[in-house]
């Protein structure tokens, strides 16, 4: 088996140009929410012109999931690759620069053209592969819904995924890594996030009559304070409102005032209790200033769960693959989210990075200027491809 990996890692250079231009078409038309149809259009084309024929469209909205079936018989591991853009008008002025006031701002563009490229890999594999990769492309991965609504419209099932492999880039690691350095940890690689909406609710009318009329945005502002109180309180957590709106003019109480934020930490325990504590914030600030209050979940999303056998199980395949540098350890881990955390609530998992900084001009995910270098798509396409055909090596 060993003897595949030089083969990939060659494979892997010659669809190098391949990959670039899938990413830059990616790039170039970004969408949001599952409401991806041209991108949906586009992965399933791709996916037809390498050989694949067992796809199902319409996952969840416009998720995709491609099946590869080896010669060999053996479990299903899932290979997962977010597919969405952000509402932020890109400043980047790339020649494929995205037009339609969206961006590929957090790298879903690179891994797509990574994922492409591990399909076309194993599927010239298959021979040699043990049970199946099911290749998953999911929207709405910023926003905590996508891998959700994927989920209930069984995008685990038919056949039953055993395991599931994830990878993001690494842009928004610290200066010290490099362009291609794999980054791993076998504990969680994300943060718990909690996000609210509250909107509260007052008697608007004309200033002249503040010392009669409830105004939201008193309550508003005791919300906030609270809540930044809670923040010093938790200094191991992320505490923070981030939208305060409410009124049009000097002269008029406005009848309502939004608040959103969120809240992000490590430690689960820590993590409900400073949930319980800001819901219970919201409310006694509406009840002490008179106004009514309205409060919405907008994200409740706990850490992805690295499993352990997975863990070393793709050490051992990095080192294989590239026993000149093997993996490095991911720390610190940042407060980042990730809804690949509801796969690993289900299934074992693991989720690594795959470092793609330039060395110039680093800007940081989810900036208007941000881009990747894409020198290291194969290597990302041979690092998803590789885990997919060793992982079952053992007779099963």
């Amino acid at each position: 088996m060993d003897g595949i990996f030089k083969e990939l890692r060659k494979q892997g250079e010659e669809l190098q140009p391949k990959l670039i231009r899938y990413r830059r078409d990616f790039h170039a038309f970004p969408e949001l929410r599952m409401d991806t149809p041209v991108t949906e259009e586009k992965i399933v084309s791709y996916l037809r012109s390498i050989g694949i024929s067992e796809i199902r469209t319409g996952i969840g909205g416009h998720g995709v999931a491609a099946m590869i079936r080896g010669s060999l018989p053996g479990k299903c591991l899932a290979v997962r690759s977010d597919a969405d853009g952000l509402p932020i008008r890109e400043e980047t002025g790339l020649p494929f620069a995205a037009q339609n006031g969206n961006m590929h701002a957090c790298g879903h563009d690179f891994h797509m053209a990574a994922a492409l490229g591990a399909a076309e890999l194993v599927f010239r594999h298959r021979k040699q592969l043990r049970g199946s990769v099911k290749f998953i492309f999911q929207p709405y991965e910023e926003g905590d819904h996508g891998s959700r609504m994927m989920i209930e419209d069984g995008v685990l099932k038919d056949p039953d995924v055993n395991a599931i492999l994830g990878m993001h880039n690494g842009c928004h690691l610290d200066r010290d890594t490099r362009a291609g350095d794999i980054l791993v940890t076998p504990n969680s690689p994300s943060a718990n996030i909690f996000a609210f909406r509250t909107v509260f609710h007052g008697t608007g009318g004309h200033v002249c009559l503040a010392r009669t009329a409830v105004n939201p945005l008193r309550a508003a502002a005791e919300a906030i304070l609270k809540i930044s109180e809670l923040a010093e309180a938790h200094p191991d957590a992320v505490c923070a409102v981030t939208v305060c709106q409410g009124g049009v003019r000097n002269n008029v109480i406005p009848e309502s005032c939004r608040i959103e934020g969120s809240i992000r930490s490590f430690d689960r325990e820590d993590h409900g209790i400073l949930k319980e504590s800001v819901l219970k914030v919201l409310a006694a600030a509406a009840e002490r200033t008179g106004a009514r209050s309205e409060t919405e979940v907008t994200i409740d999303l706990m850490a992805t769960k690295n499993d352990r056998d997975l863990y070393e199980r793709f050490c051992r395949t990095v080192g294989k693959v590239w026993p000149e540098s093997g993996c490095r350890p991911l720390e610190p881990v940042s407060m980042i989210g990730e809804d690949f955390a509801r796969y690993t609530e289900l299934i074992p998992g693991f989720y690594f990075f795959l470092c793609a900084k330039p060395e110039e001009a680093r800007y940081p995910l989810h900036h208007p200027k941000f881009d990747l270098d894409e020198s290291v798509l194969a290597k990302g396409s041979v690092l998803l491809a590789s885990f997919a055909l060793d992982w079952q090596s053992e007779k099963v």
